[in-house]
């Protein structure tokens, strides 16, 4: 099942690489990662306050189905949360290079020719695929271990 999982939310992840982040805008990567926070506060602010009142979801000797049913729950959340914030660290990437290099060709104009913002011109698109590429696979990384080594 953990496999299954960690192919799925893999897949899953590249796909919101290469179809949303890559693809669009800083702006709606930025959208979806506020609807996420507002989210995960509330559900944290829930939670707090059923905790408060007493509700426990899960005792020691729970039927061991509902204790599978709410971990795959909480591993799933715990994967969409680390898909959008991977997309968005990503798209924050791009987006501070293009300002960057807005800033030096607009604002700076005298020094393009000197190093090391000669290196990072000539070499933009590959400082920023390098990190799109460790955001990616750290991102699957992390998925690996999200399913093949947290336990709850």
């Amino acid at each position: 099942m953990n496999t299954v999982m960690w192919l799925l939310s893999s897949a899953a992840l590249l796909t919101w690489i290469f179809g949303i982040t890559v693809k669009r805008f800083f702006a709606t990567n930025a959208k979806y990662f506020g609807i996420l926070l507002v989210v995960h506060l509330a559900l944290s602010f829930t939670a707090i306050m059923l905790k408060k009142q007493g509700v426990v979801v899960l005792h020691k000797g729970d039927n061991p189905l509902l204790r599978e049913v709410v971990t795959l729950f909480l591993k799933s959340y715990m994967a969409l949360v680390m898909i959008i914030m991977t997309g968005f660290m990503i798209a924050l990437v791009q987006r501070g290079a293009q300002q960057m290099t807005r800033f030096h060709t607009t604002s700076n104009a005298a020094n393009l020719h000197r190093h090391p913002l000669k290196f990072y011109l000539r070499h933009e698109s590959t400082i920023v695929q390098t990190y799109r590429l460790f955001f990616t696979f750290g991102g699957v990384y992390i998925l690996w271990a999200l399913w093949f080594k947290k336990d709850f």
